[in-house]
């Protein structure tokens, strides 16, 4: 893990987590499915896990290839539809995951009072992995959507263990 990361609220004083990316539409509704999954499996209840994108148009769907991806990992995102990043839900969100340093520096200049509660989800790799951006794989061929996956579904793993014993 990242030794100068700002420290996790406790699970319980979170009620709501907010996960960005750039066109709601791939990483992080798969990344949604992804940690609502994860929690759930670690008994942690009461936090209300949704997304948005930087750059989102209301309502469009996830990629086909997010799709059939998180279905391949038993995760139905089928009803997902893109919702783009506000200032309301930027303030009413307990914590931000993001995907990119440039989704942090967006949300920064937009709302500077909610630095404290950004974190790159990168930041809970180990400390080995070097790349803490998680790619955008728009365009690419369904391998590179399951490598995304496969990062995030660490990262996260390591996020909600993080989130547990702080």
């Amino acid at each position: 893990m990242t030794p100068n990361r700002k420290p996790l609220p406790r699970a319980g004083e979170i009620n709501d987590i907010l996960v960005i990316c750039s066109g709601n539409i791939c990483r992080s509704p798969m990344a949604t499915a992804i940690l609502r999954a994860t929690l759930l499996d670690a008994g942690v209840q009461g936090i209300r896990v949704h997304s948005a994108g930087t750059i989102a148009v209301t309502g469009s769907p996830a990629s086909v290839e997010a799709i059939e991806v998180a279905e391949e990992h038993g995760l139905d995102i089928l009803h997902h539809r893109s919702t783009p990043l506000t200032i309301d839900l930027i303030r009413s969100a307990g914590l931000i995951l993001v995907m990119e340093e440039s989704h942090l520096e967006k949300i920064v200049n937009a709302a500077p009072e909610a630095a404290g509660k950004i974190f790159l989800l990168g930041e809970f790799a180990e400390d080995d992995d070097k790349n803490r951006e998680v790619s955008d794989p728009i365009g690419m061929p369904k391998s590179f959507y399951a490598t995304v996956f496969a990062k995030m579904e660490k990262l996260i793993a390591n996020f909600v263990f993080e989130l547990q014993k702080s």
